[in-house]
């Protein structure tokens, strides 16, 4: 079994340890978990009586949701972009095909 804590393993640590560097490590671990830690950086966010740790949990869902927004927009860029290529290839085909030996001039 691999020696990287679990969610719910870093989640208990930001919110019970007694030393506020270690919950903010906790809280940057958590983070790396992606869309799936936002739930407990929210939950550590309404207990934690510290401002340090309601900034990190904030800092670290705001970021959270700005990768996803980014791999969002990039994959929207991409399929538009494939879109856009494929109905130039529908488009040169539709023309070649339309065009016909009668239309030719003599």
């Amino acid at each position: 079994m691999s020696d990287k804590p679990t969610l719910f393993e870093l989640k208990e640590k930001a919110k019970w340890s007694h030393n506020n560097v270690e919950k903010k490590e906790a809280i940057s671990e958590l983070s790396e978990y992606g869309y799936d830690a936002i739930p407990g950086l929210k939950e550590i966010l309404n207990i934690t009586a510290y401002e340090d740790i309601r900034t990190a949990c904030i800092d670290a869902i705001k970021s959270i949701q700005g990768n996803l927004n980014d791999a969002k927009r990039n994959n929207l860029e991409t399929t538009t972009t494939e879109e856009t290529r494929d109905q130039k290839k529908e488009e040169a085909k539709r023309g070649r095909k339309e065009l016909k030996l009668a239309d030719l001039p003599p």
